[in-house]
């Protein structure tokens, strides 16, 4: 009865392993086939400062809902005077904080600086943001789920726990089996021999 129980768990937990590991596997690939990056060819007027150079740090592709995350856009100056440049965040199915979706960074020669949101998810499903200037848009492909309230990394790892120890938990139960039938094939060969 025991090894039934044990072989049972084991049994869930490797199942359950398999499914939280195919359901993140799923949302990193749904979210990885929408990122994208166009870049428009715009003339910008002499009178102003140059752009400033900018790159968006890559965003976790599997998050839960009840898991905010940040956008975090690095920018620097390599011109040789001072530049700016908007930054706009479009995020459908998100909340955003700070609530603007643009703002502004303006670099001294040389600078260096960055800015961010934070994304909060307002419901389940695979999402485009898009990072973009006057020149270059960066969309990325973000997947809300819900797993059974955890978040994506503890799904990760239970995923692995699961799969690896799954198994080693029905061991006892395939022994008995393994034993009895012996025990069982050793009894007819001896009532055969008798």
């Amino acid at each position: 009865m025991f090894k039934s129980f044990i072989f049972t768990f084991g049994l869930a937990l490797f199942l359950s392993g398999i499914f939280l590991g195919n359901k993140l596997k799923t949302g990193e690939k749904k979210a990885s086939a929408l990122d994208d990056k166009r870049t428009s060819f715009a003339i910008i007027g002499e009178g102003g400062p140059p752009p400033c150079s900018w790159e968006v740090s890559q965003p976790d592709r599997v998050i839960s809902e009840n898991k905010s995350q940040a956008i975090l856009v690095k920018a620097k100056n390599s011109a040789e005077k001072n530049c700016e440049t908007i930054v706009s965040l479009r995020a459908p199915g998100f909340d955003l904080s700070p609530y603007k979706d643009e703002q502004k960074i303006n670099l001294a020669t040389s600078g260096k600086g960055s800015l961010s949101w934070i994304l909060t998810p307002r419901k389940s499903g695979t999402f485009e943001i898009a990072v973009s200037d006057l020149i270059d848009t960066k969309i990325f492909g973000i997947t809300v789920t819900d797993m059974f309230g955890l978040t994506a990394n503890q799904a990760k790892v239970f995923s692995i726990i699961g799969s690896l120890f799954g198994p080693m938990f029905t061991i006892p139960w395939w022994l008995d089996k393994w034993r009895r039938r012996k025990n069982n094939l050793d009894l007819i060969n001896k009532s055969k021999i008798d």
